[in-house]
């Protein structure tokens, strides 16, 4: 029906009565629609916190990730080192070895029957030594 019809057998919705019947209808309404507006806020905070969280963890595994990488590119480096250093003493065994070698023919005490031997002990460790190193 309309307003107008209504008015003619006196049953105006928009009446004063009626109005302020709609009016506390539409202020529920808005209490409604608030708490709807609130749930909706709390979505969207809930997210921004979760979505900062997330942002938080990501870089937090970014800057593992690189802290990792730092180290392995360290640890290769010591690593190369460490077998410049191994090859370097290789070479200085060989010629430690090649002067007793040397040495051990021209030296009157190592031809003493009477003083023990230290050639084959020397020579023992020289090789224990090397295979220990590779």
């Amino acid at each position: 029906m309309h307003v107008h019809s209504m008015e003619r057998f006196g049953t105006n919705p928009l009446s004063q009565s009626s109005t302020s019947c709609l009016s506390e209808n539409l202020q529920g309404g808005n209490i409604l629609m608030s708490g709807v507006n609130s749930l909706e806020e709390k979505k969207l905070k809930r997210r921004q916190k979760n979505r900062a969280a997330a942002q938080r963890s990501r870089q937090k595994h970014t800057e593992k990730a690189d802290e990792l990488h730092q180290q392995h590119e360290q640890l290769e480096q010591d690593n190369t080192a460490l077998k410049k250093e191994i090859e370097t003493l290789k070479e200085e065994l060989k010629y430690w070895t090649q002067m007793l070698k040397n040495h051990e023919s021209t030296c009157p005490d190592m031809l003493t029957p009477s003083l023990p031997t230290q050639t084959p002990i020397l020579h023992w460790l020289a090789e224990e030594l090397n295979q220990g190193i590779q």
